[in-house]
Formats: structure tokens, C-alpha cells, sequence
């Protein structure tokens, strides 16, 4: 390829804009030395020419080049140099021993092959015909080409947050451990989840030299690399597990064990179990996964237990989306389906799909267990971990001023509770607070007396069901009612009374929330039952006492996993859920039998 002088090129870009440009020629230094350092051999800067070009409005203060063949002009980022190119329909780009060619169509394609030897220019693109003689309307999407089937265009998103850096995101109470990534020396705040310890943040390697797999496999969101410095890069599963056998609609088997993909030395892509262990871990409490920060104003977070999911979206085909709406982390799965989990309002899952190749966050693990005296984050396995949380209403101020209660008095310590009736059925209207459990363990939250006088006490399964068969797994008392822990003449709700409950007010749970003693976070409840639901918390056996003043937790019988209702103080979500990897520690609300 000839190259152009910056004469030449001025005049051309002239010609194409009706505009006049004025610029010295034969003037060695315009040459870019960027560009000319790359091996872009026809490639010149010029700031003023570049103001009067569709480039000048992305370049954002980046150097920028210049070239031209034909008629078609189009606005190219390349990421490595943090340079525009300004390149014509036919042009060839020369850089690292690598051509790239411009596709023949300009629309988008799938990538639909993996090659490790292509690489990749990748931009916010306008274009124009020069026969025109005007400047064109912005393109919607951001266009690069390679000598392999990559993408041709991207849709962007306009991500619905701003941070100042990625400190934001974390739990300033949280005591976080440390991984330095050996390989490029980035440095990423950890925490301990359950038996395991994971990253807190997204993995953020692009280092195309040692693994040539990522070249056209992984993206920043908005192919701004700002993006990957706050929320981590977007990968494909052939990118994230480092294996082109696992490439979409490939068969991934990469056989039992755990595989370390991209993750650093030491490290690995979750497994199923783990992520599931995950997903269940946050149950119904979505919020405390993720960042109070980095979603859109009608997700809230709490981050009580450190991990800081933000809302990093993903790169599902040619489009950017989702970003501030969910949190997407691959997991290997033997299949030929991509699997991952998603947390988004309303329901953690795991997800199977194939539809689109997808390019979402990679949360690493680090290899082996935890051990019980480890102390590397704030979720340790110290027993009980608190919660630097005060109570947030003084006793009473929880019930409707405008409901007539009744009250039950438990024989067994003359504490005295407020009851409501609601569809026929007696309900407490507070939390059991009977520490006279033989059978299993019960707690204050953060076993401190004072929260037992406010929110009541927090039981293991076996205690709420008075039975040492009723561990974290099976629970075969034959049918119910089953008393439980409840006073005599009461029982523990029975799975169909609560799917009731939750029916009547059609899974909203603010008629069944008080309007006092919640999170600045949480919507306050209308309580206009009576029920008078606060934000008690849990406790379980493999993390430490969480959610006071976000979420309420109540045992229901259910003959098979741990089961409870799980009022989602995020959004207002009433619903039933089972909790399989950990012993819980929730609330006991009686009905009384009939």
C-alpha cells in the first residue's frame, strides 16, 4: 500500500466534506508516530484536520491517523493504540505482521470460527462517500474488520450509572483480601463466599500475546476501555475457558476436574457446584451480591456479604446490552450449551443458552477449601461473623396503628405477642423469641440480646422444628401442622399456608412489610394486613448474620430442603424459596391451629 501525504490527505478529506483545510505538506513530523511505531504505513495526524472529520467527535483527545482509498471513509478504533484510523473501503492496515481487510459487506455477522491468529480493530464508526460532498448521519454501531469472520459491527448501550472508580463498588466494611495477577501484575480484591474464596470483582486480562485465543474472543462493554477498568471485559466461553473446543455451538469437555480457563495460576472458572452454592447463598436476597452502586436506580443493593456484582451487562451477538440491568459470571459445564450464572431483579438463575454466541464477566475461584481459622476476608469462617448493624426501630413501632390486634401469651416464659388474622388464619404478628429450644441452635442477631428484644430469635430448621430429623436437607414429620418450637395450641405454617399468603397479596410483599425499621435502601411497607414483616436478617452456618433491615426470612414445614418465605426487601418480592449448601437461622412466625 502507497502511502499518502498529509497534503494529499487534506485535500481528499476536503474534497469529501465541501470543506477547506489547510495543512503544511512534505512535513515529516505529521507522520503518526503511533501509527508509524504500529506499521501503518500510510497513516498521518493532524488535529485540525481531524476536528473537521466525523473522527474528531470520538477520538475523545486520543492521538489519531489517517488514511484513504476509494471513496468510503469510516472512523476505526484500534484498542491497542488507542488511536482512530481513518481508512478507505479497500484499504490494507499493515501492523504486528498481520493485514486487515476491509469485509466485503459492511453489515453485521457472527463471529462464527476461532482463530487464534486474527486480530482485531475495533470502533465507534461513521462513514461517508466522498461523491456525496457531505458528512454523513452517525452510524449506530461501531465497525472493524479482520482476516478472520469476526464481527463487523456493534450495537452500544448507554450504561445508566456513573462512578468515579471502581472502589465504589466495593464494601468499605468489609476487610477484603488480596490476588495479584502474576501475568500482568493487576491487582483484584477477593472474599469468601461459603468454603470458598472468590474474586470480588471482575477478571480484566487481555494479554492477546501470551493467550492469542482472546484476540476477537473478549470486549470491553461499549468497546471503551474504561469500561474494562471498572467492570472487567466481557469473554466468550472459548475465551473464558482458554480452549477453542469450547467455541459457540462446539461441544465444551474439558473433562471433571476444575478448569483454570483464563483464570490466574492457582485459580478457576466456577464449577456447577459452586455456582449454585453461590446463587443459593444470596437465595431471594439478591441484594446482597451486589454493589450498592453500578445499577440503575430500580435495583438496590446492599453488598453485606462483599462480593460487589455490578451491573457489567454482556455482549450477546453484535449487541452491548443489559449494562446496569444484571450481572452475568461464566461457570464450566461439560455441553455444548453456554452456562452461566445471572443475577437480575427478582431471580438469581442459571442459565443454558444458545441462541447467540455471549461475551459475559468471568468471577474466578481459588483453588481448595477454605480453611476454618482462615481470616482472608470478612466472611471468614469465624462462627458467628456480625454485621456492623445497629437495630433499626425500637420496639412496638413495627404494628399498623389502625389494626385491632389480638395477643398470645407463650406459657412456657409469659412472653407476651400481638396476633392479627388475616384470610381466616391467627397469625403472630411478631417474631418468636422462646430461647428454650432443646433441639438445634437458635441466636440473637449478632448474639446480642438486644435484637431478640426487637426482631425475635434466629433458628436452625431442627430447632424450629423441634425435631434433630429436620437438618439442612430432609425434614419427614409426616403431614401438617407441626408444632415445632410454637406454644402449645399453635404450629409452624405449613407450605400451603404460605403459598396463601404470598397469593393474597399476588407476591407483593408491602401489605405484609411494616412501615417502620427498614434499610434507607428498602421501600417501607403499607402493612396494610397487619402482619407487620420486618427486616430481621439471617444467619447461616457457612457466612455470618446479614440482611438486618433488607429482607425477612420465615420457616415454613416442608418435607423436603430447607424451605422458607422470603420477603425481598429490594423489591418488594414475596415468594418461596429453598436454601440447600448452609444451615440457615431465620424467623418463626405461629398460626394458630384451627
Amino acid at each position: 500500500m502507497k502511502g499518502f501525504s498529509i497534503c494529499n490527505v487534506a485535500s481528499l478529506a476536503a474534497l469529501a466534506f465541501g470543506l477547506t483545510i489547510l495543512a503544511a505538506c512534505g512535513d515529516d513530523d505529521s507522520f503518526s508516530p503511533v501509527a508509524r511505531d504500529r506499521g501503518y504505513e500510510y497513516a498521518y495526524t493532524s488535529a485540525k484536520d481531524l476536528s473537521k472529520t466525523p473522527c474528531d467527535s470520538m477520538r475523545k483527545g486520543r492521538e489519531a491517523a489517517i488514511g484513504r482509498d476509494k471513496d468510503i471513509y469510516e472512523c476505526i478504533f484500534d484498542e491497542q493504540d488507542s488511536i482512530y484510523l481513518w481508512a478507505g473501503e479497500d484499504d490494507t492496515l499493515t501492523a504486528v505482521g498481520r493485514e486487515f481487510h476491509r469485509a466485503e459487506s459492511s453489515s453485521s455477522s457472527r463471529h462464527s470460527g476461532l482463530d487464534p491468529e486474527s486480530s482485531s480493530s475495533k470502533g465507534d464508526g461513521e462513514s461517508l462517500s466522498s461523491s456525496s460532498g457531505q458528512a454523513p448521519a452517525a452510524m449506530t454501531s461501531s465497525s472493524y474488520s479482520s482476516s478472520s469472520s469476526m464481527l463487523t459491527s456493534f450495537s452500544s448501550m448507554a450504561i445508566p450509572f456513573s462512578v468515579d472508580s471502581k472502589e465504589d463498588f466495593f464494601n468499605s466494611s468489609i476487610d477484603y483480601g488480596t490476588l495479584i495477577d502474576e501475568r500482568d501484575g493487576k491487582t483484584y480484591k477477593t472474599v469468601i463466599i461459603g468454603d470458598r474464596v472468590w474474586m470480588a470483582e471482575n477478571l480484566n486480562f487481555a494479554d492477546v500475546d501470551a493467550y492469542p485465543i482472546l484476540e476477537g474472543h473478549s470486549y470491553c462493554f461499549n468497546n471503551q476501555e474504561d469500561n474494562c477498568d471498572l467492570m472487567g471485559r466481557l469473554y466468550d466461553r472459548a475465551a473464558a475457558m482458554n480452549s477453542a473446543s469450547c467455541d459457540y455451538e462446539k461441544y465444551c469437555d474439558l473433562g471433571d476436574t476444575a478448569v483454570r480457563g483464563l483464570c490466574p495460576d492457582g485459580w478457576h472458572i466456577p464449577t456447577e457446584q459452586e455456582a449454585t452454592y453461590l446463587r443459593t447463598f444470596v437465595g431471594g436476597d439478591f441484594s446482597a451480591a451486589i454493589s450498592t452502586k453500578g445499577w440503575n436506580s430500580s435495583i438496590v443493593g446492599s453488598n453485606t456479604s462483599g462480593f460487589s456484582l455490578v451491573g457489567s451487562g454482556n455482549l450477546s451477538g453484535d449487541r452491548f446490552v443489559h449494562a446496569g440491568q444484571l450481572a452475568m459470571v461464566w461457570y464450566y459445564v461439560a455441553d455444548e450449551s453456554q452456562w452461566y450464572l445471572v443475577l437480575e431483579k427478582g431471580r438469581p438463575h442459571l442459565q443454558e443458552y444458545t441462541s447467540e454466541k455471549e461475551y459475559v464477566s468471568i468471577r474466578c475461584v481459588k483453588d481448595g477449601v477454605v480453611p476454618s481459622s482462615s481470616s482472608e476476608s470478612s466472611s471468614s469462617s469465624s462462627r458467628p461473623k456480625q454485621e456492623d448493624a445497629e437495630p433499626l426501630l425500637d420496639k412496638g413501632t413495627q404494628f399498623n396503628s389502625e389494626i385491632t390486634y389480638g395477643t398470645m401469651t407463650d406459657s412456657r416464659d409469659s412472653k407476651t405477642y400481638k396476633t392479627v388474622e388475616i384470610d381466616g388464619k391467627t397469625w403472630m404478628a411478631e417474631n418468636l423469641n422462646y430461647a428454650g429450644n432443646e433441639i438445634g441452635e437458635s441466636f440473637c442477631f449478632n448474639d446480642e440480646d438486644r435484637f431478640c428484644d426487637i426482631y425475635g430469635r434466629l433458628y436452625s430448621r431442627d430447632a424450629a422444628m423441634n425435631d434433630a430429623r429436620c437438618d439442612s436437607s430432609r425434614c419427614e414429620l409426616g403431614d401438617a401442622p407441626i408444632q415445632g418450637i410454637c406454644p402449645n395450641g399453635w404450629h409452624i405454617p405449613s407450605e400451603r399456608e404460605m403459598i396463601v399468603l404470598a397469593k393474597l397479596v399476588n407476591k407483593d410483599a408491602l401489605p405484609l412489610m411494616s412501615a417502620e425499621g427498614w434499610a434507607d435502601t428498602i421501600k417501607a411497607g403499607t402493612n396494610t394486613l397487619g402482619l407487620s414483616l420486618i427486616g430481621a436478617g439471617s444467619y447461616d452456618s457457612k457466612s455470618y448474620f446479614r440482611n438486618l433491615g433488607v429482607d425477612t426470612f420465615l420457616w415454613l414445614y416442608y418435607t423436603g430442603d430447607q424451605k422458607y418465605l422470603l420477603i425481598r426487601g429490594s423489591d418488594s418480592y414475596a415468594e418461596g424459596f429453598v436454601y440447600t449448601y448452609a444451615q440457615m437461622y431465620i424467623s418463626v412466625r405461629c398460626v394458630k391451629d384451627e
